[in-house]
């Protein structure tokens, strides 16, 4: 892990709950295996979006891969993609990589939190600093997603509630 993300980590209160360990945060990443589709809004536009979280090489990682197509109300169509593989430590606490369709590159760090979602937090100064928020519903799965504006100070950009795929 970067030296600044680790010191970005470290600013805010812990991600990790403090009964969080491997178990629990496999167990999560398990709970996600599978396809999900569904909507919400991302940057002030509707959004449909498509996910897949799986184990991947050899179950060393869980990878996410996540289609985002947004549409502005003039009606374009703005489609934005990422994946990302996440490692989970013997502590519980979750390192990795997110690339995306814009060419960016961030590496991640986080864990379960004291409600029992997974909040990540990424980014750097070089690129921006956000955290996005996966919380199991008993349906569904919900993302928020935010980043640290110029002032400081948290502000959403995305929220989304996607189901489990019936295909």
């Amino acid at each position: 892990m970067s030296r600044a993300l680790l010191l970005f980590a470290l600013s805010f209160a812990g991600p990790c709950a403090a009964g969080a360990d491997e178990a629990g945060t496999r167990g999560f990443f398990a709970a996600l295996a599978g396809d999900w589709q569904g909507s919400g809004e991302t940057l002030g536009m509707a959004s449909t979006q498509q996910a897949r979280w799986e184990p991947a090489l050899g179950a060393a990682f869980f990878r996410f891969v996540f289609d985002n197509r947004m549409t502005a109300a003039d009606g374009k169509e703005t489609r934005f993609r990422a994946e990302a593989f996440y490692r989970v430590g013997k502590d519980g606490a979750v390192t990795g990589t997110w690339l995306d369709s814009r060419g960016v590159t961030q590496q991640i760090a986080g864990g379960l939190d004291e409600s029992g979602a997974l909040v990540i937090l990424w980014g750097s100064e070089a690129t921006e600093r956000g955290r996005s928020t996966y919380r199991l519903a008993e349906d569904a799965l919900e993302i928020t997603d935010e980043v640290v504006g110029e002032d400081g100070n948290w502000r959403t950009f995305g929220q989304t509630r996607l189901t489990r795929d019936p295909g």
